[in-house]
């Protein structure tokens, strides 16, 4: 994921985190926990994040189903769903500027992920 700089195992199903983002005028490291609350194998992820922001002290709490359907014998579709709770001067900003900053994340992530299995179907 785009900016993560570092992730540490708790346990089995928890992870803590830091992320560097810029949110509009305001850039920072987040740091974060991630719970991974229900797991189906190959299929489905559930999980909780929580996190705070660096300069802000802004809350953030998301819940993220991620699905993975195959599309044939070689594709798989990715679908995610994110529901984001952000509280405090974050917050402020407004609607537009988070979800504009959460899209370009993402492009970045989808642009990574391909190239990564594309490496790995060339060596395969």
């Amino acid at each position: 994921m785009p900016g993560v700089d570092q992730v540490t195992l708790v346990d089995d199903r928890t992870f803590d985190g830091t992320i560097e983002a810029r949110v509009g005028p305001i850039s920072g490291t987040f740091t974060f926990r991630a719970h991974i609350v229900e797991s189906n194998p190959p299929t489905q992820l559930k999980a909780e994040v929580e996190g705070t922001d660096s300069v802000t002290k802004s809350k953030l709490r998301m819940d993220v189903t991620m699905d993975l359907e195959p599309i044939g014998a070689a594709a798989t579709t990715l679908a995610y769903r994110a529901v984001v709770d952000v509280h405090g001067r974050l917050a402020i900003l407004g609607d537009m500027v988070l979800r504009a900053t959460a899209a370009l994340i993402l492009e970045e992530f989808t642009k990574r992920l391909r190239a990564q299995l594309a490496a790995t179907e060339s060596r395969g």
